[in-house]
């Protein structure tokens, strides 16, 4: 009775949207965008471009993360700047010595159509104005990036999102940040392989972290999400495993937008919460590198 209810209620809210004329039901519920796919595509990417490297960096640094800020068509209504919350997060790094690079854990955008992966891309603009930094944010692709047929912007907008970044530091030390693409609830068996290759050389860096969007763990206030966003059950046991036999010392995810963290088979799992408006007080992450890694939450 309880699974007919929510069947129900899945269908008024459906219809109710559907009248509204913003979303594109179909396109959420029938991904049309399939993971294989997409990941040749980054492949592809890569192997046409150079390798993503930063170099002469301090043997101690930071690195911030932010995931959800999903905007929508509605919010280009309101011109971005200073008050924008996304804006408002790469400024912070850009303006902060320790750190060299930001991420961003994907669903940038809510609904149907350009604007959303437009307007990400006008947040991360560098201002000179404002900012001291030209620093990068490295992206990885959400649930809500590849619903309504959106995967084709993403691609337009941040081209890739299965990659590695190597940071090298001044004393020789490297270490390891790799980007992985969940927006379909799998990470697929290519990339799976693609990671088992990355994390097959693992003794060449001294730390190593692992970026994607799909929270694992379920908790009571996180339990219920969308079908295409859990990963299946032998998929996720067969991930932590790796991350755990390869000694990665971190994963960075989004989703469920409210932060944790969990330590499991020696590897720190950790969860941002949402940019976007929805969020009374949003928090990023910030990551310290050295001999150790650290993490806090900031608010914005």
């Amino acid at each position: 009775m309880k699974k007919l209810h929510l069947i129900l209620l899945f269908a008024a809210a459906a219809m109710f949207a559907t009248g509204c004329n913003r979303l594109d039901i179909a396109g959420m519920v029938v991904n049309r965008s399939d993971t294989e796919e997409r990941v040749a595509d980054w492949l592809d990417y890569n192997a046409q471009n150079e390798p993503r490297v930063i170099e002469d960096v301090p043997d101690e640094y930071r690195v911030y993360s932010c995931s959800d800020s999903h905007y929508s068509e509605r919010d280009s209504i309101v011109p971005q700047g200073a008050k924008d919350r996304l804006y408002k997060y790469i400024t912070a790094e850009r303006n902060d010595s320790k750190a060299i690079f930001a991420i961003h854990a994907g669903d940038m955008v809510n609904e149907s159509g350009e604007a959303g992966f437009r307007m990400t891309q006008e947040a991360l603009n560098y201002n000179p104005e404002t900012q001291l930094e030209n620093d990068p944010c490295f992206m990885v692709l959400g649930n809500h990036d590849v619903y309504y047929d959106c995967a084709k912007y993403f691609k337009q907008y941040f081209h890739t999102s299965t990659y590695t970044v190597t940071v090298k530091t001044v004393s020789g030390y490297q270490d390891l940040f790799i980007f992985l693409d969940s927006g379909n609830g799998t990470h697929g068996k290519r990339q799976l392989d693609w990671l088992e290759e990355q994390l097959s050389h693992r003794e060449d860096y001294r730390h190593c972290f692992v970026i994607s969007h799909n929270w694992l763990f379920r908790t009571s206030y996180n339990y219920t999400t969308t079908p295409a966003a859990n990963l299946p059950q032998d998929e996720q046991y067969a991930f932590m495993d790796l991350m755990s036999r390869r000694n990665v010392e971190m994963v960075i995810m989004g989703h469920f937008h409210m932060r944790e963290q969990r330590q499991f088979g020696g590897v720190m799992y950790v969860m941002t919460d949402n940019l976007n408006e929805g969020k009374i007080t949003p928090t990023y992450l910030m990551v310290d590198v050295g001999e150790n890694v650290s993490f806090t939450y900031k608010e914005l």
